[in-house]
């Protein structure tokens, strides 16, 4: 069997969008420790990069823009600096709004 090389990065395809779920606790702007399964409305999330196909100005949204997020979205392996945020890959059309 070979070795299988570590995940670095995670660049989207096509017209995926990658973005990091911000958790329970950022949303509370509390450091306590909070469950972190996700109500219907805490569904906030960070830009990371977009797929070669996405031309932003067609959706309204930029790499490191803060946006409400609502439908399916594909998980991506941990990698990189340890993070408490989970890293998904979603359509364009899962980002609703930009937070201003």
């Amino acid at each position: 069997m070979a070795d299988l090389k570590k995940v670095t990065g995670c660049k989207p395809c096509g017209s995926q969008v990658l973005i990091e779920l911000l958790t329970t606790q950022e949303l509370a702007n509390t450091k306590l420790f909070l469950t972190n399964k996700k109500q219907k409305d805490d569904f906030q999330a960070i830009v990371l990069a977009v797929g070669p196909s996405i031309k932003t100005e067609n959706y309204g949204f930029n790499v490191g823009d803060r946006v409400v997020i609502s439908g399916g979205a594909v998980p991506v392996p941990d990698y990189g600096p340890e993070s408490e945020r989970e890293r998904v890959l979603v359509e364009p059309s899962t980002i609703k709004a930009v937070l201003v």
